[in-house]
């Protein structure tokens, strides 16, 4: 197997100092520019569909949830990680798009509720298909047992992290 931008870099970093420990950038190295071209696909397949990676987000979320009543605009926030001042940009660009639909929460007049509409509910559905295509081209070039064996350590470095 041929060398990468990682293998490249520890191997410098080798040239330079030969006290320096750089292995760790073999796993973060590829972690982080594995992220940054999983990304940009990402990214890639949502440009047809005028939507940032931020308003795929909060659609797809809407949407897995299928909330009756619709879902806070808080919890979506603290879903996407962002503020509550990020989330109401968001959701302002999304319904006046014509894509999600804001209405006082029932159950607190204080409240709001936030649905998707059936053009949110379809373009979701679209995204999320070229979503999937993307990633799917991204990870072509491993096996199934593969994906399931880095799905499991990722799953296993990242479990700590979350606690």
């Amino acid at each position: 197997m041929s060398d990468d931008s990682v293998d490249r870099m520890v191997q410098e970093w080798a040239a330079r100092d030969d006290q320096l420990d750089a292995s760790p950038l073999h796993v973060v190295g590829r972690l982080f520019r594995g992220a940054d071209y999983g990304r940009r696909a990402v990214v890639d397949a949502l440009r047809p569909f005028g939507l940032t990676y931020g308003d795929f987000d909060v659609l797809n979320t809407l949407r897995r949830r299928g909330d009756v009543d619709g879902t806070n605009p808080g919890d979506l926030a603290q879903a996407a990680l962002i503020t509550s001042g990020a989330m109401t940009t968001r959701l302002d660009r999304l319904e006046q798009a014509g894509y999600v639909h804001r209405a006082v929460d029932p159950a607190d007049r204080r409240g709001v509720r936030v649905r998707l509409t059936r053009q949110g509910e379809e373009l979701a559905t679209a995204a999320l298909d070229a979503v999937l295509v993307a990633d799917e081209q991204f990870l072509a070039p491993l096996s199934p047992a593969e994906r399931d064996q880095i799905a499991g350590l990722l799953k296993r470095l990242m479990l700590p992290h979350e606690q």
